[in-house]
């Protein structure tokens, strides 16, 4: 799919928008809350999620989920990060998509993704000190262009610098 020039603008708006407006939040954990749910509002999101790394750096922690799924407590709070789906993320700092959900490999569930009418997913590191620190992730019912997904990336890369300052708050990245 071709995108032209005004819908490109409108993507990098909408980044940047939603960027602009984590500044309005004091606390760390409205910034994050803010990011997941922006990620619902402006990406057509089913639901989005954001774990952090614990401490020891062998398990994912779900701290925030906005949209269709938004309890933190649950089969997905605590991830391996050998996991198929989301451990690669932190493990290699690139993304993992696709718009397959329901035959990706590294899916756990299909049939819940073919019940769900999910079709894409992106996982994306967030980044600290050269290391990731957390995955953000999305899940959608409409298939995403290779532009969404670049878009997405260069989001979550904005979104680490953007966050840097509050990543020094050791009580939220020792779980």
């Amino acid at each position: 799919m071709i995108y032209d020039e005004q819908e490109l603008k409108e993507k990098k708006l909408r980044v940047y928008s939603i960027l602009n407006s984590l500044k309005k939040h004091d606390s760390l954990n409205d910034r994050l809350q803010a990011i997941v749910d922006s990620l619902v509002k402006y990406f057509d999101g089913y639901f989005a999620r954001l774990w952090f790394v614990d401490k020891n750096r062998k398990w994912l922690i779900l701290k925030f989920s906005s949209g269709k799924y938004s309890n933190i407590d649950g089969e997905f709070s605590k991830v391996s990060i050998d996991s198929l789906k989301i451990g690669p993320v932190v493990k290699t700092r690139k993304a993992v998509v696709t718009n397959d959900i329901s035959h990706d490999p590294r899916v756990k569930y299909h049939e819940w993704a073919k019940k769900e009418k999910l079709q894409s997913f992106a996982a994306y590191p967030l980044t600290y000190k050269g290391k990731s620190i957390a995955v953000l992730a999305l899940f959608s019912k409409k298939k995403l262009s290779h532009i969404d997904f670049e878009i997405l990336g260069i989001f979550c890369d904005q979104l680490s610098k953007e966050l840097t300052g509050f990543f020094e708050a050791k009580d939220f990245l020792s779980e």
